[in-house]
C-alpha cells in the first residue's frame, strides 16, 4: 500500500485530522489506484438525464405544503411521456391508479396521518416482482399470456403500507438473467447498456421518471446497473428479505434490492420494504473503511474507474472517516467460481420445466448446464461458499465496511449488460452492498460507481453510514 500525503485519520493521528482535511490527497492501494484525478470530470450532456429529487427533499416539500403526492405523480407521468420512448425503462405504467392513491395519501396527510418517510413517494417495480392486477412477465416469451397477479409481493405490500405509490412495472432481462428483448437503453448514452438484470430500474431513475425503484440481485443485477446509470443502490443481506411473490432464479442468492437517486434514498426504500426489521437508519459510531485489493480487480479496472474510486476515498477521508487498504483474504476468482456453480445448479433446478424453445439461447443452455451439475457437486459448492464467507469476514472487524469499484469500467456499448465480476463476489459473501456515486470518467463523461459492503447482518451499520452527516453532505 502506498499513500501519498495521507490524511491524519488514515495514519491514526486524530490530532492532525483538521489540518489534513484541507490537503490534497492521493490514496493509492497498489497499482489499482495509480491515477486519482479524473472522477470530477465533465458530465455527459443529455436531455434524457434528470434528477428526480431526494426523498428527504420531496418529503420536506410535502410537509411544507409546497408539493403534493398528486403533483409528484403527475410530474413523473409527464417525464415518462417525454423520455421513455427513447429509454424504454417502463413495461407498464398505472396513471389512474397511482393518481388515485396519491390523492388518498394527500387526504391522509391533510388529516394529520403520516405513514413514514415514503408517504406519497412514487416507486417503480421490476417486472419479476408481483403487483396485484398486473401480469409478471419477467420479459420472457415463456410467460406470454400469464394471468395478472392476484396479490402483491410481500415487499410491494410493505411499501404500500408505508405510503409509497406504485407507479408501474420496469423492464428486466429475461427471468432476471442475461438477455433482454427489447433492451432498455442507458439515458446517459443510448448506445450503452444500463446494466442488468434490473435494467429498467436504474434507467428510470437516471431519466428522472421516478425517484425510487425495486430490483433484484442474484449476481450483480442491482449494484451494477446503479453504477452504470449514476444512481444509488442498496442490496440487503442475502435472505434478509421475504421473497414471496418474486420470480426466483437462484434462491441461495436472490435478494430484492433498492434503487434511488442516492444510496441513502435506496437504503430508505429498503428499510420500508423490509418492514423495519433491518433497523435501517442513522445508528452508531462512524465505520472504518477498507479499500479492498484483489488481483482480478487490479488487472481489470480501467484508469478512469480507478481514479474515481481513489477520489471518492479522498473525499471520505477528508470527511473524517478512517480508511485503510487491505488485500482480500479470499481471491475473487475462487469466489466467482463457487458462486457460478451454485447459481447454475439452482437455476437448472428452479426452471427445469420451462420450455427451452421459448427462452433466449443462453438461458436455455445454462438451465441445461445447471441440471448437469451433480447433487454432490452442488452441495459441495454450498459448503465451500460457507467456508469462504467465514474465512473472508474473519479478516475484518465488525465496524469495518469495504470499498471497491462497482464495475471494471463505465457502461459498455458492446451489446452485453456489462461485466459483473466485481459485484458477484460481494453478493456471494452474503452481506449488504450499496452502490455509491463516485463521480464521472473524464474520457467519456459517464458515471463511475463504487461498492461499499459489509458482513452478513451489517445492514444497519451500512445504512447508518449512508444516513450519516458525511454521507448526506457528499450525496453519495
Amino acid at each position: 500500500m502506498r499513500i501519498a500525503t495521507p490524511p491524519a485519520r488514515i495514519r491514526g493521528d486524530r490530532r492532525r485530522a483538521e489540518a489534513a482535511a484541507g490537503s490534497s490527497l492521493a490514496i493509492r492501494c497498489g497499482d489499482a489506484f495509480a491515477s486519482a484525478r479524473s472522477a470530477e470530470g465533465p458530465r455527459m450532456s443529455s436531455s434524457l438525464i434528470q434528477d428526480p429529487g431526494r426523498v428527504r427533499d420531496l418529503a420536506a416539500a410535502m410537509a411544507a405544503g409546497t408539493l403534493t403526492a398528486e403533483a409528484l405523480v403527475r410530474r413523473c407521468l409527464d417525464r415518462i411521456a417525454a423520455v421513455d420512448g427513447a429509454v424504454r425503462a417502463w413495461v407498464q405504467v398505472l396513471p389512474e391508479a397511482s393518481l388515485a392513491t396519491a390523492r388518498a395519501l394527500d387526504a391522509e396527510r391533510a388529516g394529520g396521518t403520516m405513514r413514514g418517510p415514503l408517504h406519497g413517494i412514487p416507486v417503480g417495480v421490476k417486472d419479476v416482482i408481483d403487483v396485484a392486477g398486473l401480469p409478471t412477465r419477467a420479459n420472457s416469451a415463456a410467460r406470454d399470456g400469464i394471468a395478472p397477479a392476484t396479490a402483491d409481493a410481500t415487499v410491494v405490500a410493505h411499501l404500500r403500507a408505508a405510503g409509497a405509490i406504485i407507479l408501474g412495472k420496469l423492464h428486466t432481462t429475461e427471468y432476471a438473467y442475461y438477455e433482454s428483448r427489447p433492451p432498455t437503453r442507458n439515458p446517459w448514452d443510448l448506445a450503452r447498456t444500463p446494466g442488468g438484470s434490473s435494467a429498467g430500474s436504474g434507467a428510470a431513475i437516471a431519466a428522472g421518471t421516478v425517484p425510487l425503484a425495486l430490483g433484484t440481485q442474484t449476481a450483480g443485477s442491482v449494484n451494477r446497473p446503479a453504477a452504470y446509470t449514476g444512481t444509488g443502490a442498496f442490496k440487503p443481506s442475502t435472505l434478509a428479505i421475504g421473497s414471496a411473490g418474486v420470480v426466483p432464479l437462484a434462491p441461495s442468492f436472490d435478494t430484492v434490492g433498492a434503487f434511488g437517486a442516492s444510496a441513502q434514498d435506496a437504503a430508505c426504500l429498503a428499510g420500508a420494504y423490509a418492514a423495519d426489521h433491518l433497523r435501517i437508519g442513522p445508528l452508531g459510531p462512524p465505520p472504518r473503511l477498507v479499500v479492498l485489493e484483489d488481483p482480478l480487480v487490479v488487472r481489470r479496472t480501467a484508469p478512469g474507474t480507478a481514479a474515481g474510486i481513489a477520489a471518492l476515498a479522498e473525499r471520505l477521508a477528508v470527511a473524517g472517516l478512517a480508511i485503510r487498504c487491505a488485500s482480500t483474504p479470499v481471491g475473487f476468482e475462487e469466489i466467482l467460481a463457487t458462486h457460478r456453480t451454485v447459481l447454475l445448479a439452482e437455476l437448472g433446478r428452479t426452471h427445469a420445466r420451462l420450455p427451452r424453445e421459448r427462452l433466449a439461447p443462453r438461458l436455455a443452455a445454462d438451465i441445461e448446464a445447471g441440471l448437469a451439475i451433480p447433487e454432490a457437486a452442488y452441495l459441495g459448492a454450498l459448503h465451500r461458499l460457507a467456508i469462504i464467507r467465514r474465512r473472508f469476514w474473519a479478516s475484518f472487524g465488525p465496524e469495518e465496511l469495504l470499498l471497491l469499484p462497482a464495475a471494471p469500467d463505465v457502461a459498455p456499448a458492446d451489446g452485453t449488460t456489462g461485466d459483473p465480476a466485481f459485484v458477484i463476489p460481494t453478493t456471494a459473501l452474503g452481506g449488504p452492498v450499496a452502490t455509491l456515486r463516485a463521480g464521472f470518467d473524464t474520457a467519456t463523461g459517464l458515471p463511475v460507481g463504487a461498492l461499499l459492503f459489509g458482513a452478513p447482518g451489517a445492514d444497519s451499520r451500512l445504512a447508518g453510514f449512508l444516513f450519516s452527516d458525511p454521507a448526506t453532505h457528499l450525496d453519495l
